[in-house]
């Protein structure tokens, strides 16, 4: 291949890169990350409360962990974000100690009553093997579900992402490292149980096991945010939320990601310029590569469409 082959062929793959990432983004909505928590300051956040049954949640070396094995039905860690309808939660999750019982579940919670902190819920339930939606204290989907790996093991973390709206229910789980799947585990209308209002509060149920009838879990959580869609909840972003020193729990922190990472040029705004120089570097390989914007070590088609997504 001669020279003027060689950079007709670079300069084309380039706008296939740039054309690629483009198409990535116009075909989700443009959205906010509306919350994040990485739990690394050790410290409870004042706003986080704790229904209908207290627990015992510990926030300890970048994790938080409730960590009483029979605290009760219910024990939601609960944050009123006053977030609206529809909405995406997502969070790694770890379980630590677990006895298969009809109480022992964990999991992420929506629309969350302001009294006793009851809602819709996307759970790991009964044994480890099964998925399910519960209306707490009301209804059961029924839509007892196997993850894709097959069980979830003790002591290993996976990434929990469920979805809220008028149109209903839906969740998936994969294990930390594994790709995401594009389709929901499960899907439902709320239409299990007496329809709840929204409430813009969301949750991190951490078991309801009774002590007289048996069962235990106790949970870890790490990593958890709330967007306005689930193209945005991504384990990319919160790797640019990392890598961009973004540190404690904070709201809306996309213009924050912008400012701070997707600037690559350092030219006070993201644009065709900084997606240029990551097109320009792709396939590049190493941890000090600016062009890296989500920090996985490789410059790729995930660090372009976080570029797209930046440009105002």
């Amino acid at each position: 291949m001669n020279m003027f082959e060689s950079v007709t062929t670079q300069k084309y793959f380039f706008f296939i890169l740039v054309y690629a990432a483009i198409f990535a983004w116009t075909s989700s909505s443009c959205s906010e990350i509306l919350y994040y928590d990485d739990f690394e300051d050790g410290k409870i956040d004042p706003k986080y409360e704790f229904k209908e049954q207290k627990g015992g949640w510990i926030e300890k070396d970048g994790i938080i962990t409730q960590t009483q094995g029979t605290p009760g039905d219910h024990t939601y860690l609960v944050l009123n974000g006053e977030f609206e309808d529809p909405h995406t939660a997502l969070v790694m999750i770890r379980v630590d100690d677990w006895e298969n019982n009809e109480y022992t579940r964990c999991g992420l919670g929506f629309r969350l009553d302001s009294d006793n902190g009851s809602g819709y819920s996307f759970l790991i339930h009964s044994s480890l093997d099964n998925m399910e939606f519960l209306n707490d204290h009301r209804a059961w989907k029924q839509n007892d579900t196997e993850p894709p790996f097959g069980a979830v093991k003790i002591g290993t973390w996976y990434w929990m992402k469920a979805e809220i709206s008028d149109d209903g229910l839906a969740g998936k789980i994969w294990e930390v490292g594994e790709p995401e799947s594009k389709d929901w585990l499960l899907e439902s209308p709320l239409d299990f149980g007496r329809l709840r209002p929204s409430s813009g509060q969301v949750g991190l149920n951490g078991g309801s096991v009774i002590p007289r009838y048996g069962g235990l879990t106790v949970v870890s959580f790490d990593n958890w945010m709330i967007c306005e869609t689930a193209d945005e909840c991504t384990p990319d972003t919160v790797l640019a939320i990392q890598a961009a020193g973004i540190a404690g729990n904070l709201p809306i922190v996309w213009d924050t990601i912008k400012d701070r990472y997707l600037d690559i040029n350092n030219d006070g705004q993201v644009n065709i310029l900084d997606l240029v120089i990551v097109a320009s570097s792709f396939g590049e390989k190493g941890t000090s590569n600016q062009a890296d914007v989500n920090g996985d070590g490789v410059v790729n088609i995930q660090d372009l469409v976080l570029v797209v997504n930046g440009i105002n």
